[in-house]
């Protein structure tokens, strides 16, 4: 299995952020690739890791036009250059940390207000929706090589399987991580929507849009990943505030039905507003998002059952591709979650997901316990690997 990561990954290193009321060190750290490319690299002969710039290939004078086939062209140009409006204002050199929020209680009557004319601080708010998505200096640098690691996967995926081909797995080792950020908002440590850039990408390489590849995005973090595909929040001020864009008025694939998005994911935990099993879609997108939430305390079997429900409907919706936003917040000891998932749980998610016979891209999302992080993404890649073996050499 190629395993495709960048260097530039790990400048993204903000000094803190602000958790249940608390100062803490920054979870979301640049050791987490480290430690997962480690134990990967300790399998040699099962995983290959390359080092990949998506900039220097031939796509990549297009990466900003991948990317906002998913995020708006105003949030993009916020990302590159808030930190240094943010200097310039006399704000804190350490970081971009919103100070206050645009809450619907505060606009009852819809209001039309130019984003571009705000003040770096309301800016901050606007674009972010917690604590946890400090914007440094270098962050922009990693946000964007984060998605060049998840488009070179995503490529050779496509090159060595092309949709509905043998089953493939290649695994992008991205960082910052993607599934909450939504087409104009970050938060949960996401900037860029990495596993949904992908799809697009994916859904790019079709001649026309009739023949856009159906993607399947499994979601198996500890959190629902607000922003590749659910109920979006973002409509409540889509009134509020002037776009040249219209995709902020919808969330990436909510009204899509050319891509399946189901998650597992803890109920009644962050990111708290989302991730219901009522929300299905909407308009041709309905019946086309599937929210498996899950009680704090959860174990391996009724994980296991409530992943084989989900890939059941996978399969039946016999996509071109699987993109799987893999995180192992879901163990038993993570600092982030509350399942009770054992290190064995993980090699069965492997099975699972390799009897789709799907070509597979695995995108790392979330994973704080620090001793087992790298043992237990390899644990599902190692057989989803093995499995792919056997059906290659049946």
């Amino acid at each position: 299995m190629k395993v495709f990561w960048d260097p530039d990954c790990l400048l993204h290193d903000p000094p803190y952020e602000i958790l249940s009321g608390d100062k803490l060190p920054y979870f979301e750290s640049p050791a987490r690739l480290q430690l997962v490319k480690k134990a990967l690299e300790r399998n040699p002969l099962l995983f290959e890791c390359e080092v990949v710039s998506f900039e220097s290939s031939s796509h990549g004078r297009d990466i900003t036009r991948y990317i906002e086939l998913v995020h708006s062209r105003e949030y993009l140009s916020y990302l590159s250059n808030a930190y240094d409006e943010w200097v310039r204002s006399g704000a804190s050199t350490v970081a971009v940390l919103p100070e206050t929020f645009p809450h619907p209680k505060l606009l009852p009557a819809p209001t039309q207000t130019d984003v571009g004319s705000l003040s770096p601080f309301a800016q901050a708010g606007y674009y972010c929706f917690d604590l946890s998505c400090p914007i440094t200096k270098t962050t922009y640098s990693s946000a964007i090589a984060s998605v060049g690691v998840a488009l070179s996967a995503a490529r050779e995926l496509a090159a060595a399987s092309g949709p509905h081909g043998p089953q493939t797995g290649v695994f992008a080792l991205c960082r910052p991580p993607g599934h909450h950020a939504g087409t104009s908002l970050c938060g949960g440590y996401c900037f860029f929507n990495n596993v949904a850039v992908a799809a697009r990408f994916l859904q790019s390489l079709s001649s026309a849009r009739a023949e856009r590849h159906r993607i399947a995005i499994l979601d198996i973090d500890y959190h629902h990943g607000n922003g590749s595909k659910s109920l979006p929040l973002a409509l409540r001020f889509s009134l509020q505030v002037k776009h040249t864009d219209s995709r902020i008025a919808q969330e990436i694939f909510y009204s899509d039905p050319s891509v399946l998005y189901s998650s597992l994911h803890a109920v009644d935990d962050y990111p708290y507003f989302t991730g219901a099993v009522t929300e299905k879609g909407v308009g041709e997108g309905m019946n086309a998002n599937f929210n498996y939430p899950l009680p704090r305390g959860t174990e391996d079997s009724d994980y296991c059952a409530a992943l084989l429900e989900a890939t059941e409907n996978i399969r039946k919706f016999d996509p071109g591709y699987l993109l799987v936003s893999v995180g192992v917040d879901t163990f038993s000891n993570d600092p982030q979650g509350d399942f009770k998932l054992s290190h064995s749980c993980y090699t069965a998610i492997g099975e699972i997901i390799a009897d789709l016979g799907k070509p597979t891209l695995f995108v790392m999302e979330g994973g704080y316990h620090m001793e087992t992080l790298g043992e237990n993404f390899r644990a599902v890649l190692e057989e989803f690997q093995e499995r792919s073996r056997g059906k290659t050499s049946d």
